[in-house]
């Protein structure tokens, strides 16, 4: 039982990590923003990005590189590792 939670858990952190990549290579083909599944997977992967982001700009507000994705995925990659 608790097994298969882990399993859920990690297929989760996994797709997660596969939206923040994509999330990221879609930010700079302005061609397919206004895409429904791009919209959906901005408000997938919001959530995850928007505290890391107001974070980055709490200590260094004037970085014009969004580092945030980085350091969710560094986050992830850490659950992954803990994760059994």
């Amino acid at each position: 039982m608790i097994y298969s939670v882990y399993i859920v858990i990690d297929m989760f952190l996994n797709i997660l990590e596969l939206a923040i990549f994509i999330e990221c290579i879609v930010s700079w083909i302005p061609q397919i923003q206004g895409n429904k599944f791009i919209d959906l997977l901005h408000s997938f992967v919001s959530p995850v990005l928007e505290p890391i982001r107001k974070l980055q700009y709490r200590l260094s507000p004037g970085l014009p590189l969004d580092f945030s994705p980085i350091f969710a995925l560094i986050i992830i990659n850490f659950l992954q590792r803990i994760i059994p």
